[in-house]
């Protein structure tokens, strides 16, 4: 949903939405297209179900009009620019009005244009300086994602309307414009975002199976993004949106009016009616539509854009000993934080597991489910978890229950998976009762296998140890007070990762990949 485009060229137009819609863009898009193919928008009187079959035809031609090659030049991970900025890319996940990840979203990254990143790059710095910042929600879009989207508000089925659009009807949607068949957010130049700040309330953790709570719920009733209060969710198809209703409270009007000020000092226009919607208008931004998938960053771009570093390394691939070393970025490099610990690994070592980038695995054994090692390789860490209600630590926070489960039945559509095993039905036969582990009292979650694949391996965590003797299932383990320092110091807005592997590995790897002296 944006503001239209215009110009007419003498080719008959599409024009792809009503216009009162931030995720589809409203524009005439010039296509040549069959004289018997119906015009929605220039037919306003013609019976929806009609139109709707037109438009279902239509998604088979514009799907050719995208870029669908590989990523342009000019189109950059934000990461790479700014690793400071949150991510909680929604459509991922399930955590969405369509209740799936969509189509062409292989990766839980925001890619724009290299103009657009670097002003939403200076805005910012400029918030910073006030004590607040940015969380994206959505970036590039590709334009399979767009129809895939068009898709979910013809099929049956409403899996999220409790949360997203609980005084909407599905079947409204294409009168409403909350769906259309292009996306300004596919020519890489349009944002999704929030602001977050001191007064914003913890994020939680999102699973599928969480409450639905109406977007537009008081502030601390509603699904906890982390974020400032604006008024209403993100993603809300309601009035309560729209950027300058006169409904909501005065505190969501000055973070809306905050947020808007400062992308509009740096080129971004807002749209009227959704707060988080903003799109470049420099010189550089795309001018065409695309449709390559999003995909995971390479191994030197996750490493780049990397500010916070953990290397964990043995003698060997069997060893069930190690070394953890904390690094800062400083420039092109990295420097040592404090001194490095003991850690224990895998009672049968290491082996190369499936993370970020595109790690080869060589001549090292490989990871499966239940073989006794810790993944080797390159892994974002995320969720920390633990027995105490909260946790100081900076890194959205678990805590952990007597029905809290890991899934490591690798049948299981939730394998890899933290779940609440008395909130949802069980289709697995074996996981980790999170609760009766000591060592779970503090941990961190290690994204190995994410997505899950089945057999690759499951449940890896930073934990306590039992001792510096005691190997795990394919954990890495240490100290309390290590793991508590951990908390402390790791910090998602700096894209944490981990490096983990034998010695010789790593010092092969090592001048490639730009990583640091041991």
């Amino acid at each position: 949903m944006n503001q239209p485009d215009t110009g007419g060229h003498g080719l008959r137009s599409f024009e792809a939405s009503s216009g009162l819609d931030n995720h589809f863009m409203r524009l005439n898009l010039k296509v040549r297209m069959p004289s018997s193919l119906p015009l929605p928008v220039q037919c306003p009187r013609q019976p929806a179900r009609t139109w709707l079959r037109s438009l279902l035809l239509l998604s088979a031609i514009l799907p050719g009009i995208a870029n669908a090659g590989p990523r342009p030049d000019n189109m950059v991970y934000l990461r790479t620019i700014d690793p400071t900025i949150e991510q909680d890319i929604r459509y991922a996940s399930a955590h969405n009005f369509t209740g799936h990840s969509l189509d062409g979203y292989d990766a839980a990254e925001c890619l724009l244009s290299l103009d657009t990143a670097q002003a939403l790059a200076r805005v910012q710095r400029a918030l910073q300086k006030q004590g607040y910042g940015l969380k994206v929600f959505d970036c590039y879009r590709p334009s399979r994602a767009v129809a895939d989207m068009g898709r979910f508000a013809t099929e049956p089925g409403n899996p999220r309307k409790a949360e997203f659009y609980p005084r909407v009807d599905k079947q409204d949607f294409w009168r409403l414009g909350y769906v259309a068949r292009v996306s300004n957010h596919s020519r890489g130049s349009t944002v999704d975002l929030t602001l977050i700040g001191p007064k914003a309330l913890t994020a939680d953790t999102w699973i599928p199976k969480a409450a639905q709570v109406d977007c537009t719920a008081p502030y601390a009733q509603r699904w906890r993004d982390g974020a400032l209060d604006m008024g209403t969710g993100y993603d809300c198809f309601d009035e309560r949106a729209h950027t300058a209703n006169p409904t909501i409270n005065a505190t969501a009007k000055e973070n809306r009016q905050r947020l808007s000020s400062a992308m509009e000092k740096e080129g971004f226009a807002g749209y009227s009616k959704e707060w988080w919607h903003f799109t470049f208008g420099g010189d550089g931004a795309p001018k065409s539509v695309m449709d390559f998938p999003i995909t995971p960053l390479s191994t030197n771009e996750v490493l780049d854009s990397s500010h916070q570093l953990i290397v964990v390394t043995t003698k060997n691939w069997d060893d069930i000993q190690g070394i953890a070393q904390r690094y800062e970025r400083d420039g092109a490099s990295f420097r040592k934080v404090g001194d490095g610990f003991a850690v224990v690994v895998g009672k049968n070592g290491m082996a190369w597991g499936k993370g970020l980038g595109n790690v080869e695995p060589g001549e090292g054994p490989v990871k499966r489910e239940g073989d006794g090692k810790a993944p080797a390789g390159i892994f974002r860490l995320g969720t920390a978890f633990g027995y105490d209600a909260t946790a100081a630590t900076k890194l959205p926070y678990l805590a952990l229950t007597s029905t809290t489960e890991c899934v490591d039945d690798r049948k299981s559509e939730r394998y890899n998976e933290l779940v609440d095993g008395a909130a949802i039905a069980k289709d697995w036969n074996s996981s980790e009762q999170m609760r009766e582990e000591a060592g779970y009292r503090k941990g961190i979650l290690i994204e190995h296998n994410t997505p899950a694949s089945p057999g690759a391996g499951s449940c890896i965590f930073f934990h306590i140890w039992r001792g510096p003797a005691s190997p795990t299932l394919g954990c890495t383990a240490m100290d309390q007070g290590d793991i508590s320092r951990l908390f402390e110091w790791l910090n998602p807005r700096e894209s944490p990762v981990l490096v983990q592997m034998p010695e010789g590995e790593y010092e092969q790897l090592r001048e490639r990949w730009k990583l640091p002296r041991r």
